[in-house]
């Protein structure tokens, strides 16, 4: 079988897999000098075994992806391209139609696909395959393919960080481009905004549309739910251009939407790296830097996610997810203040959980000893009594021993007399 000239249409100029991949070596085999041209190549191409490990790994496909040469070479094409259908179904692993066809000396070709960049975004790409050996393979030999993808030319330019649309879910709900606020509270189709919410829950998920339609219009017939959500779509994206945003956040794939986290900027998916960033530092032991992170965190979560929509079910999981999340940044910014020796703004820290949620007794064990630290021993009793009447009134629960033994020790150290703990 020979190898097939192929032009990608987005292309500047078209790639002639013949000349670049065909050389016959004197012992029959080309997988060298197809390693070597790759290694030149600036287009985003990558050579397979017929284990579906990747051989060569070119400049191009470095920059596509983001992965090296060097942590590419040697791994499942798989576990590097992570990639899946429009429809979001998974396209690489042991389904892969690709190697299928490759096995039976077939060249194959995507024309629709998503794949991960290795910071963690998904864009859209298509995939040619071509077979490289010739028919008759001498013994021991492995059957190579280059395969050749390139990014859709929608997202070919390059996305600024001041340029990017950015979403605020924790809180209120708003939009920012270009450093200027969206009136989204005066747009006509409200529901405009609770489609782009829920994609925001899914961001670089494709989500189906009858998703959609049963989770926004849950009462309307399909047909009509579709029509409605074609027009609320088309809303959307006329709101967004007419604010300036060049590139559209939401794609469309097949009978899918996406919102693309590759040029869209949402708090709460960097609350959630900063408190990850700020929980690893702690653990190496680096407080300053895990307290830096918490703190930027911290200024991040201006309210509970999407809480103007208190009642919507969709949303009720991610917002107690990303709750919890809060709560465990806050425990870890007690610890590095602690740690640090500045026990009143760890017991401030404290405080601020327990106004949210006053049945956390871990957070009032932490504020007790920060207190008695600071001998502050009044205070630590008022706040023990004022946990201790909601607990029992609420909740009829009662105190761990390890709590009690840090209250007991607090009311020893002061100079009071206070009665005992009933």
């Amino acid at each position: 079988m020979s190898t097939q000239s192929v032009r990608l249409d987005s292309c500047a100029s078209s790639i002639d897999c013949r000349k670049m991949l065909r050389k016959d070596n004197d012992d029959g085999s080309d997988q060298l000098d197809l390693v070597d041209t790759l290694d030149k190549l600036s287009d985003a191409a990558f050579a397979l075994d017929e284990d579906a490990r990747i051989v060569s790994w070119s400049p191009g496909a470095e920059a596509l992806l983001g992965h090296s040469a060097k942590s590419a070479i040697g791994a499942f094409c798989s576990e590097i391209l992570q990639g899946v259908y429009p429809s979001g179904e998974p396209m690489c692993g042991p389904m892969c139609e690709t190697m299928d066809c490759l096995r039976m000396e077939k060249n194959h070709s995507v024309d629709a696909c998503l794949l991960r960049h290795k910071d963690g975004y998904v864009f859209p790409a298509r995939i040619i395959s071509v077979l490289t050996k010739p028919d008759h393979d001498p013994p021991g030999t492995k059957r190579a393919t280059a395969v050749l993808f390139m990014q859709s030319t929608e997202t070919a330019a390059p996305i600024f960080p001041y340029r990017q649309l950015k979403l605020f879910t924790l809180g209120h709900f708003s939009l920012v481009y270009s450093g200027k606020g969206m009136a989204v509270d005066n747009w006509k189709r409200k529901q405009a905004l609770t489609v782009l919410k829920y994609l925001v829950g899914r961001v670089n998920h494709p989500v189906h549309r009858d998703e959609l339609i049963k989770a926004i219009w849950p009462e309307t017939e399909s047909n009509r739910g579709w029509d409605r959500l074609k027009v609320t779509i088309s809303f959307l994206r006329s709101q967004l251009q007419q604010s300036g945003v060049a590139i559209d956040p939401v794609l469309t794939l097949d009978h899918s939407y996406m919102l693309r986290g590759d040029i869209v900027w949402i708090d709460s998916v960097e609350f959630e790296k900063l408190v990850t960033a700020g929980n690893r530092h702690m653990q190496d032991k680096r407080m300053d830097e895990a307290l830096a992170c918490f703190k930027d965190a911290d200024r991040l979560y201006r309210g509970d996610f999407l809480e103007d929509d208190p009642l919507i079910g969709w949303c009720i999981r991610e917002r107690e997810r990303l709750r919890e999340c809060y709560f465990d940044m806050l425990a870890g910014m007690a610890e590095c203040q602690a740690a640090k020796g500045d026990h009143r703004a760890a017991a401030q820290s404290c405080q601020r959980a327990l106004y949210r949620d006053q049945s956390r007794e871990s957070f009032l064990r932490s504020l007790i000893d920060s207190l008695g630290k600071i001998d502050q021993s009044a205070w630590g009793k008022s706040q023990h009594d004022i946990w201790r009447r909601i607990q029992g009134k609420e909740f009829e629960m009662v105190p761990k021993p390890e709590y009690i033994k840090i209250y007991e020790e607090l009311i020893r150290a002061s100079k009071d007399d206070p009665e005992a703990i009933e």
